[in-house]
């Protein structure tokens, strides 16, 4: 009878334990089906975070939103913009590299600290060249040089006639140490034989309203940002940055068709993700960024501003960046401009 008790015993405890070992494969495949069900979800299935590098109200900010808008509509998905301005940018383009590489994190900008900043010698908690991807170019675009209208200067000749009677007096507002608007300032200078004093702002819209209630001189700025500062009467475009007159502004003429060749100064903006983002989340944006850029009222907008679009694939945006990287470094190191 013992012997008897003692085997349902052992029989008892091994059915439990084949019970156990099943309950426990059938949770392990369940939560395997569970989490593969997770990462099946298509991208995106939640709002996506865009980082822009400058302030409201300045040329990326204007881009990026409406870029979002066209964006979101084809991803079904909201795109939240935030602006985190200062540091010729460098604030955002750290933000996003430091954030998960899921694509819901990106920066939208990429000028001034992936290539201006960096390229003059500034120091960045991040590597250009590596720790953010390139998504998507939005757009190529020419800045003008701007001059608060009270101060009655209508050209070029005029603007260098001013500032050699008051050396140095002449204050000209950047987004930043070393970012693309300072760049323009110290090539204006250079090209007209004169000294401005270079001040750097958190962002060029910052810049650009205090040339226009007159706190400094003169300014550098693009089309969208300052078509309502020139439409007011408060800003004069003396010359554009760029092969031909900008659209918008027809009086202004280029730097070249004022006598001083070389001072074109293109930059790009387009989306970032950090280092490591999957490329079928990398590939399904650039094509939804693509789609929305060839949309008639966008195409036709972008060129209104002067500016022009490249339907750039990864690949070749990344490409576009690293030539950037290197022509303002040499520029940097040819002009002197360096941070300290």
């Amino acid at each position: 009878m013992k012997q008897k008790l003692w085997n349902w015993k052992i029989g008892r405890r091994s059915v439990l334990g084949a019970a156990a070992v099943w309950l426990i494969g059938l949770s392990i495949v369940c939560l395997s089906g569970y989490s593969h069900s997770v990462r099946a979800q298509p991208y995106p299935n939640k709002p996506i975070k865009l980082i822009v590098d400058g302030p409201a109200g300045g040329i990326n900010d204007i881009w990026a939103r409406r870029y979002a808008q066209r964006i979101s509509e084809a991803m079904q998905q909201s795109i939240v913009v935030e602006n985190r301005p200062g540091a010729s940018g460098t604030i955002a383009a750290e933000a996003v590299a430091r954030a998960a590489p899921d694509g819901y994190t990106m920066m939208f900008g990429g000028m001034n600290p992936l290539v201006a900043f960096p390229g003059a010698g500034g120091t960045v908690r991040y590597d250009p060249a590596k720790d953010l991807v390139g998504v998507a170019v939005s757009t190529m675009g020419y800045p003008a040089l701007v001059v608060n209208s009270a101060l009655g200067i209508k050209n070029l000749a005029e603007l260098a006639e001013r500032a050699k009677a008051k050396p140095e007096e002449i204050l000209c507002g950047s987004s930043g140490i070393a970012s693309v608007q300072h760049f323009a300032c110290e090539n204006v200078a250079r090209a007209v034989g004169v000294k401005f004093r270079v001040l750097p702002y958190k962002g060029g819209s910052a810049a650009l309203m205090d040339a226009a209630t007159g706190q400094i001189h003169i300014s550098v700025g693009y089309t969208a940002e300052l078509e309502a500062h020139i439409a007011s009467g408060r800003l004069t475009a003396l010359a554009a940055f760029a092969p031909n007159r900008l659209p918008k502004f027809p009086a202004a003429p280029s730097f070249a068709e004022a006598g001083y060749a070389g001072l074109e100064l293109p930059s790009f903006a387009g989306f970032f993700v950090p280092a490591g983002t999957p490329h079928d989340i990398i590939d399904r944006f650039n094509a939804e960024a693509v789609k929305a850029m060839a949309r008639p009222e966008m195409t036709e907008w972008v060129k209104s501003t002067g500016a022009y679009y490249s339907p750039f694939k990864p690949a070749e945006f990344a490409a576009l960046v690293r030539r950037e990287q290197v022509k303002w470094k040499k520029m940097s190191d040819e002009m002197g401009i360096r941070v300290e």
